[in-house]
């Protein structure tokens, strides 16, 4: 971003922090969800009513559509940073291990804001879009730095002769984003009611991974 950019944004976060917590969670929530379907179709009456508040009061918080559509990339991609890429553990060695942590850590993030990997893949996909490219290097940094933590110390030494760590890893990593996709398409939303459950039904999946990988 350029300098009279940067300006805008940090007078923008100033007037978002100062939000009262509950109100300002409600409007970053509705925006997110929004925003998923790009940014040319996102409705602004559709957040504001979903948020509870006036579009004046939105307009006066962000300026405008681009100006929310900003902050929201730099406040997803802040908050990923902070409350997820930075607790995942670097020293795990186990592969498996280090991928049950980070769905932990996922899950717990998306309590408070359900959609914010969704619209960080949005994003992305919405690259093409002029108001959305100037973010694209940041999502690709966030996927690479998961990816990273994941692979940074993992011991190859885990996986059986016959299998190769790193396509491995991969399949792993595939089937288990394959599979919480899957779960959103459900009428009821998969176990989007009970944590627990998905958190069952993702360590038997782990468990299976390491009977067919592991030696």
């Amino acid at each position: 971003m350029d300098k009279e950019q940067d300006k805008i944004t940090k007078v923008t976060s100033e007037k978002v922090c100062a939000i009262e917590d509950g109100k300002r969670n409600r409007i970053i929530n509705a925006a997110l969800v929004e925003f998923l379907g790009g940014y040319k179709k996102a409705s602004t009456d559709n957040i504001v009513r979903n948020a509870g508040i006036s579009k004046g009061l939105l307009f006066h918080y962000f300026g405008s559509k681009k100006g929310l559509y900003d902050y929201l990339i730099e406040y997803a991609v802040d908050i990923v940073r902070r409350e997820f890429i930075a607790m995942i553990n670097p020293q795990q060695r186990d592969v498996l291990e280090a991928i049950w942590q980070i769905s932990l850590l996922k899950q717990d993030l998306s309590q408070q804001h359900p959609a914010i990997f969704d619209f960080l893949t949005s994003v992305y996909l919405d690259s093409n879009e002029p108001t959305a490219k100037p973010h694209l290097d940041e999502f690709v940094q966030i996927h690479s730095a998961i990816v990273a933590q994941v692979l940074s110390n993992a011991d190859h030494s885990l996986f059986r002769d016959d299998v190769e760590p790193k396509r491995a890893i991969s399949v792993i990593m595939w089937s288990l984003d394959g599979w919480a996709n899957s779960l959103k398409l459900q009428p009821d939303g998969g176990f989007s009611d009970n944590y627990q459950d998905y958190l069952d039904e993702c360590q038997k999946y782990l468990d299976m991974f390491r009977q067919v990988f592991y030696k």
